[in-house]
């Protein structure tokens, strides 16, 4: 039976308020961040966020707002970040029933 593959997805950018330009990478944090997703530094010369494309739905809305946050609010401790990605995609998942639609 031939493996199955996923279609890699387009990488995108955008500027936070403050005018720094991210990338968004679809790979897996690198093993040592023992992460699903990572953002980096937007003082970094090509800041990143990476999010693994391995990951149900509701974890990736989750880890993409999470990320993203950090993005924006990078002064946010980790505990700050958590906990507004979890309410916010947890409304959004439960509540509005926002749902990834496979392209």
């Amino acid at each position: 039976m031939p493996k199955k593959t996923r279609k890699k997805k387009e990488n995108f950018k955008f500027k936070t308020s403050k005018g720094v330009e991210y990338q968004v990478v679809w790979r897996k944090p690198d093993r040592r961040h023992k992460a699903v997703g990572l953002c980096s530094s937007p003082r970094d010369d090509s800041p990143r966020i990476q999010i693994s494309p391995h990951l149900s739905k509701q974890n990736e809305l989750n880890t993409s707002i999470h990320e993203f946050a950090h993005a924006f609010f990078w002064d946010k401790s980790e505990n700050q970040v958590a906990k507004f990605a979890n309410a916010l995609s947890r409304f959004l998942y439960t509540e509005c029933g926002w749902r990834k639609i496979q392209k």
